[in-house]
């Protein structure tokens, strides 16, 4: 391989990590509900440090403390979208928020804002 494939190759190869690294992770989050799964959409959570915190909080909010599904969607300027479980109720769990304010509830998504 020349000289100038390889330094395309890597360029591209790059910006592919680049533009993943950008648009957070894949869309697990955006997929259907199960019936024992809700949705939080998170405003004001921007850092990778506040998605850390959060996933923190979430380890002890769902019907079985400790044992949770948690998959996370991000980009900027979007709020974080978190699919979780398992959750029967959406207003109980709402109840136990304490990384943010409850805005409101739809069904089975939860609309928080984040707060330190």
């Amino acid at each position: 391989m020349s000289p100038a494939l390889k330094i395309l190759s890597l360029s591209l190869l790059c910006l592919g990590l680049f533009v993943a690294t950008q648009s957070g992770c894949s869309a697990p989050a955006d997929e259907p509900l199960g019936p024992e799964d809700i949705r939080l959409k998170i405003t004001g959570a921007t850092t990778d440090a506040d998605r850390n915190a959060i996933e923190d909080e979430l380890a002890n909010l769902s019907d079985l403390p400790g044992n949770s599904n948690v998959s996370m969607r991000w980009m900027t300027g979007s709020p974080l979208t978190i699919k979780f479980g398992p959750v029967a109720d959406p207003q109980k769990f709402a109840e136990k928020v304490k990384f943010g304010t409850v805005d409101k509830i739809e069904d089975r998504t939860v609309y928080i804002t984040y707060s330190k």
